[in-house]
């Protein structure tokens, strides 16, 4: 039961850092002046969507597996303040790999050519506070959903 409580909860941290990650990019949007009038907050979340597919975050989720289950499996011989452990292992992984796969991801042929570090930079620049907190929400929700009661003691009121 333990692994599949695992699965539950990565795939519930990664909904839930999405819906993060889109409502963050859709707030964004909307604070953004544009020259030619306000477009619609329906335009805005389809254009968030496109960048969680296309910008990085879709796929820094789905190879953050890896090293996702070495940090749980770390935990459990650390054994260290599990809200705290996550949300940082989180925050850190998923910018990390937020930003690579960014930094590799498809670029319209009006952007000019630029190294793997330059793109690195570009993205943590642009979207960096953005992925740490979707780290940090996708922590807090991986320890929320399956490792909050697996370490929990009980409580002995004798």
């Amino acid at each position: 039961m333990g692994n599949a409580n695992r699965l539950v909860g990565y795939l519930a941290s990664a909904a839930s850092a999405s819906l993060f990650y889109v409502v963050w990019s859709v707030v964004d949007f909307e604070l953004e002046p544009t020259p030619h009038g306000r477009v619609s907050t329906l335009f805005n979340i389809g254009l968030a969507i496109f960048f969680w597919s296309f910008g990085g975050m879709g796929a820094a989720l789905v190879l953050m597996a890896l090293p996702w289950h070495l940090a749980v499996r770390g935990y459990g011989r650390l054994q260290r303040c599990g809200p705290i452990y996550y949300s940082l292992i989180g925050a850190s992984t998923l910018l990390v790999v937020g930003c690579a796969t960014s930094s590799v991801s498809p670029k319209p042929l009006f952007i000019e050519d630029q190294t793997f570090l330059e793109g690195f930079m570009i993205a943590a620049e642009r979207q960096g506070i953005c992925l740490l907190l979707s780290g940090l929400v996708f922590g807090l929700t991986f320890w929320l959903v399956s490792e909050r009661l697996r370490h929990s003691r009980p409580i002995n009121f004798a």
